[in-house]
C-alpha cells in the first residue's frame, strides 16, 4: 500500500534534489505540501506529479535581454566648456 503523503526529506529523496530546492518550490507553489506545525507533507499525488514533470524534457527559453538606458552621445571633438574664475571656490585654492 503507498503512503498518502511523504516528508520534505523523503519528497527530496524521490525527486533526486536537495531539501531546500523542495521547500523553494513548495514557498514559489510549484510542488503543493501541507503544513502540521513545524512539519511539512507533501502529497503522494503532487509527488509523483512533480516526478513527472521532470523527467519530461524541459523547454529551454534564452533569457531576454536587459533594456540598459539610453546613454547621452558625446560629439566627436566636443570640448567642454571653460571654467570661469568666479566658479571656483578660493578655499580651494
Amino acid at each position: 500500500m503507498e503512503r498518502e503523503f511523504y516528508s520534505i526529506p523523503e519528497a527530496a529523496a524521490r525527486l533526486g534534489i536537495s531539501r531546500i530546492a523542495v521547500f523553494k518550490r513548495v514557498k514559489k507553489g510549484r510542488l503543493e505540501a501541507l503544513r502540521f506545525g513545524r512539519n511539512w507533507a507533501v502529497s503522494a499525488s503532487a509527488l509523483e506529479l512533480a516526478v513527472l514533470a521532470a523527467a519530461a524534457p524541459a523547454k529551454v527559453t534564452p533569457p531576454a535581454r536587459p533594456v540598459l538606458p539610453a546613454r547621452a552621445k558625446k560629439k566627436a571633438g566636443a570640448v567642454p566648456p571653460p571654467v570661469s574664475g568666479e566658479d571656483l571656490d578660493s578655499s580651494l585654492l
